[in-house]
């Protein structure tokens, strides 16, 4: 039977947040309190009740809404896939760009994670608008995503981006790619992101830029890694990344209880393949690793850049027209909360009750 993050939480974080203390940021102690209180009277909620059945009745207390909470978002993640699609240019090839960073600059990322994430989408972002200048001709419009994790909730920051394949150029025209199917070469989109990343910690934060190249002096010499591939029409790419958005790193059912020497079982899925296998965590390993994906609070992990940003809607606009002729974007699907339904008749409940919130629980 799946096993609750909450559970986890109740019975070790105490021992676990006393052994880490000098560690752990304010950012964790939150996590970990809306964890512990969501779907609970904590929050309160509200109470249902059948029309034709009045002992029948519902309590459906609220959701902590964190990040990092397994039991949330899955109504904001459908609702932004809504938007974002709403959004697709038809006709248009779209690509799902990812670059990634080498394991030495993992560890300046724990450390300071609200610089280097920062740092991680802007640059990214600055490399592709450098790349597609130079070699389409014009200014993109695109979203990046930061993802922290790996398939085992190890550590492993990288930058998703949802681009289309087409460009707006200075003299107010559209432009393609010579070939439909190739947005840019991975090997110097990479190099323009380490050189960009370089300059701006030389120039923003020259203490973490000396303290990383005295520890690891090829970090910014080495080849680094970025991958571009065809999406076809941006959906798939939309629906992958909106698992990343409101999601956190924990998804539902992952946990699958303990085994006879007491660690956690976490199913996981091997890459390129859809087949389970289950490894072995202590709970305070499970513990620090979840940790590691809590963000600073805050902290903007998706980000809509060139003509797809939030002040570039008429930009926006005037490259659809170009593209496929429409002067508007169609309205998105709005995603409604589900209303519970009677066990004993199958109709649709009526609200009877506000519940008040009692509370968060105790900050120890």
């Amino acid at each position: 039977m799946p096993l609750a993050l909450a559970e986890v939480l109740r019975e070790h974080w105490p021992r676990f947040a006393r052994a880490h203390a000098p560690r752990l940021a304010a950012a964790h102690y939150r996590a970990a309190r809306a964890v512990l209180s969501c779907r609970t009277p904590a929050l309160g909620g509200r109470l249902w009740q059948c029309a034709c059945h009045a002992h029948a009745r519902h309590f459906s207390y609220h959701s902590c809404n964190h990040r990092s909470c397994p039991q949330c978002g899955a109504i904001d993640q459908q609702q932004w896939a809504a938007t974002q699609e709403a959004r697709l240019l038809p006709g248009v090839p779209y690509f799902l760009v990812t670059l990634t960073v080498p394991d030495a600059l993992r560890g300046v990322c724990k450390a300071h994670p609200a610089i280097l994430y920062d740092l991680l989408l802007r640059e990214a972002a600055g490399a592709l608008k450098d790349l597609c200048r130079s070699k389409l001709g014009g200014t993109p419009g695109f979203t990046t995503v930061l993802h922290t994790w790996g398939r085992q909730l190890q550590h492993h920051p990288h930058v998703h981006i949802v681009v289309p394949g087409v460009v707006l150029a200075p003299d107010g025209r559209e432009r393609y790619p010579d070939k439909p199917d190739f947005l840019v070469h991975g090997a110097p989109l990479a190099a323009r992101f380490r050189n960009r990343l370089e300059l701006a910690l030389k120039n923003s934060h020259p203490e973490i830029h000396a303290a990383l190249v005295r520890d690891h002096p090829d970090v910014f010499r080495l080849k680094w890694v970025a991958d571009a591939r065809h999406t076809g029409s941006g959906k798939p790419a939309l629906r992958y990344l909106a698992r990343y958005v409101f999601k956190s790193a924990l998804g539902p059912g992952r946990l699958l209880g303990y085994d006879g020497q007491g660690r956690l079982r976490l199913q996981c899925h091997q890459s390129g393949a859809n087949r389970p296998f289950v490894i072995l965590l202590t709970p305070e390993e499970f513990l620090r690793r979840w940790c590691l994906h809590v963000l600073p609070k805050g902290f903007v992990r998706v980000r809509h850049h060139g003509w797809m940003s939030g002040a570039a809607r008429k930009v926006r606009l005037r490259v659809r027209a170009l593209v496929c002729g429409q002067l508007d974007e169609p309205a998105p699907a709005v995603i409604l909360p589900p209303v519970p339904r009677c066990a004993r008749c199958g109709a649709e409940m009526k609200l009877l009750a506000t519940i008040e919130p009692r509370g968060p629980p105790p900050r120890r």
